[in-house]
């Protein structure tokens, strides 16, 4: 069960963590443990330095209003673009090249390494830029015709 907690935003928009009977912490941010399979569980709030200052093991446990704090600060600030449809990925000299609309727009981006995409639990992908940035591609059977046989060969 997570210890008792408020999150109050400040003046500039940041999180500040209150808990009984502690200094109050300011500029916390959230993390997910497990972002791509447990999303609702195992939410740490960090200090602006890094350091774990609480986990929260389940956004059930939480009241409403703090839930939807928490699950707000993380849409805001989780950035993992969801791939809808590929137009094409070009293989050529030793890398590939994706252009892609997202459900953030159109974007075209390098990947570097076959490692560099994952396949997930539920059938879904990672796809690791050259940048380190994270798209998420849904699974094979949910692309249009074209996606699919833009990636099948890469996967």
């Amino acid at each position: 069960m997570t210890e008792p907690f408020e999150l109050i935003d400040d003046p500039l928009g940041k999180l500040i963590l209150r808990r009984p009977d502690q200094e109050d912490v300011k500029d916390v941010r959230l993390r997910r443990a497990f972002p791509w399979s447990k999303k609702a569980e195992f939410i740490s709030l960090r200090s602006s330095e890094g350091k774990e200052l609480l986990m929260i093991e389940s956004l059930a446990d939480l009241s409403a209003d703090l839930r939807t704090k928490v699950e707000k600060w993380l849409e805001q600030h989780s950035f993992i673009p969801k791939i809808t449809r590929v137009h094409q990925v070009d293989v050529r000299f030793g890398y590939q090249m994706w252009n892609v609309e997202t459900d953030r727009g159109a974007a075209e981006f390098r990947v570097q390494e076959r490692e560099d995409i994952r396949f997930l639990h539920d059938g879904r992908f990672s796809v690791k830029d050259a940048d380190g940035n994270v798209y998420e591609l849904t699974s094979l059977e949910k692309l249009d015709e074209q996606s699919r046989r833009a990636v099948e060969s890469l996967l």
